[in-house]
């Protein structure tokens, strides 16, 4: 009996050792199964990711034409074998050849570039665009890049667009024979999506871009150019000068001529233009399109205060038209007791002065700057506003909106720059445009359209009349109360539309520290409107 017992207490023990062995063996199993470190490993040997970067989106002009120069470039995909090497080292550029080499014998997938979209074995092509600069053409409003992101222009507002594609991903492991494959459920290699046209479409057209651009830089080192279409406002044109190559901004740097400012939408003293608002308020304020006022070159407004016409020219007896086309300052700081400064405020604000023009995006015009009406009850303060002078600022992008507006015998038209979005599926999202208002009466825009014609056929503005075109347009020559080296700095302006019969187009051309704006921006607006009124 007691022979039994031990028979049967080292079975038990027998059945406990192997049932604590069979747990330690099933224990070390699943560690190895689950240990991350080891997974890592088998994982990097049977299983292998590739990116492929898929491009940036494009930016088109109001045609559909690319704006940013492109390239195509051919990437391939490549599971080295015995017979693809020759035919891809034969299409590899020089300069890559040596690390093919090295990344081919690593027996390995890997991505190359090649010269070619060729075909041969276990080798997958993808053609990719590649943005390229190398001018400053249209600089200020695309902006451009820093590690693949937007930094400023259109390539920062719609940087989230414009990079919207993401990379390419390409999956490979090993079957059950060791062979390297594609996991081609995870990737479709006819797939073309990736090479989809997508992007931002601008209002701006390329041909009159190119065509500003050539003639601006002939008379203007430091100004800018907006032409606008009349009526809608839409920008085809925009100009900044000087610029900046976008492929090398560290040569712009430490330039001292503020190559990256982007003068179009900056605030400058305006001067002589502002008359047109003055002139529009005298009329709707009931004054009489036949009444003169005798100019002795210098009038007195108070004080030791004395406000001269250029030069100190005497215009002699001058209606509300003539005072205009001649550019008179003396009318109009003595007309100016007349006006309501706040009416006065409210007509300039309600013509887009002192307000920030949204274009798109945290890209947006300055405000300028519009004293308040309680300042305007200051004599002297009042008749300088009157002729632009004083405390005023305005903005090019501002101006070109305030001209249009009279283009359309009184609707202000929000300036446009953005026609929409063109999706990743070839959709096209129209951009929100804000609804015109009517400004003013349309028989006051178009007594100052007839103001601005006699300017610019016998005023100051003649330098810019055109050939074979009817216009009307208005100049400035801003004082800035600034001096460098002795010598006074002012802002020159030419603001106008062609043709004055049925408007088209608007042009505003600002030139940084010169005098006589007429006699230089006169002819960019001149060139400017004898070639794009063949459009």
């Amino acid at each position: 009996m007691v022979q039994q017992y031990d028979i049967f207490k080292r079975i038990i023990f027998l059945i406990a050792v192997k049932f604590a062995i069979i747990c330690a063996l099933i224990f070390a199993v699943f560690k190895i199964s689950t240990n991350k470190k080891l997974e890592g490993i088998s994982n990097k040997e049977n299983f292998y990711k590739l990116k492929i970067q898929s491009g940036r989106g494009n930016i088109y002009d109001c045609r559909g034409i690319p704006l940013l120069n492109t390239a195509k470039k051919f990437l391939a995909s490549v599971i080295p074998t015995k017979n693809n090497f020759i035919p891809l080292i034969n299409q590899v550029p020089a300069e890559q050849k040596e690390s093919f080499k090295q990344n081919f014998l690593k027996n390995r997938p890997f991505i190359s570039e090649v010269l070619c979209n060729l075909k041969t074995e276990n080798v997958k092509i993808f053609e990719i665009s590649q943005q390229i600069f190398n001018s400053d053409f249209l600089c200020h409003t695309i902006g451009y890049l820093k590690n693949g992101c937007g930094i400023c222009g259109i390539e920062k507002s719609f940087d989230k667009h414009l990079s919207s594609f993401k990379n390419i991903e390409i999956e490979y492991q090993k079957n059950a024979l060791g062979q390297i494959v594609a996991k081609e459920k995870n990737y479709d290699f006819y797939d073309k999506s990736y090479q989809n046209a997508y992007g931002v479409q601008l209002c701006i057209d390329k041909r009159i871009q190119e065509i500003a651009e050539e003639i601006a830089k002939k008379y203007i080192t430091k100004g800018a150019v907006l032409v606008t279409e009349v009526p809608n406002c839409k920008i085809r044109a925009s100009l900044s000068l000087p610029g900046f190559n976008p492929e090398h901004i560290e040569n712009f740097l430490k330039s001292k001529d503020s190559n990256f400012l982007n003068r179009v939408n900056c605030e400058y003293n305006l001067g002589s233009i502002f008359k047109l608002v003055t002139a529009a308020c005298l009329m709707e304020s009931g004054m009489s399109l036949h009444e003169t006022y005798n100019c002795s070159g210098v009038a007195d407004i108070g004080g030791d205060v004395k406000i001269r016409c250029f030069d100190g020219n005497a215009h002699g007896e001058v209606n509300l038209e003539n005072a205009v086309a001649l550019s008179c300052n003396t009318m109009f700081a003595k007309f100016s007791k007349r006006l309501n400064p706040e009416f006065f405020i409210k007509t300039a604000k309600n013509l887009g002065f002192g307000e920030k023009i949204e274009l798109a995006p945290e890209f947006n015009s300055e405000p300028g700057n519009l004293p308040s009406a309680e300042e305007l009850n200051d004599d002297k303060k009042l008749a300088m506003f009157a002729f632009g002078q004083g405390s005023l600022m305005a903005t090019p992008m501002q101006v070109a909106a305030f001209i249009n507006a009279i283009a359309c015998e009184g609707i202000y038209h929000h300036p446009k720059l953005i026609e929409g979005l063109i999706n990743k599926d070839g959709s096209f999202e129209k951009y929100h445009f804000l609804l015109p208002k009517r400004v003013l009466k349309p028989q006051t825009a178009k007594n100052l359209k007839k103001f601005m014609k006699k300017s610019i056929t016998l005023g100051t503005a003649k330098y810019a009349n055109p050939k074979n075109i009817t216009a009307a347009a208005k100049t400035s020559t801003a004082e800035t109360g600034i001096f460098i080296n002795g010598n006074r700095v002012n802002q020159s302006w030419i603001a106008g539309f062609f043709p004055f019969e049925k408007p088209k187009y608007s042009i505003v051309i600002l030139a940084e520290n010169i005098n006589l704006g007429g006699r230089i921006c006169g002819p960019v607006f001149k060139e400017i409107a004898e070639k794009i009124s063949k459009f």
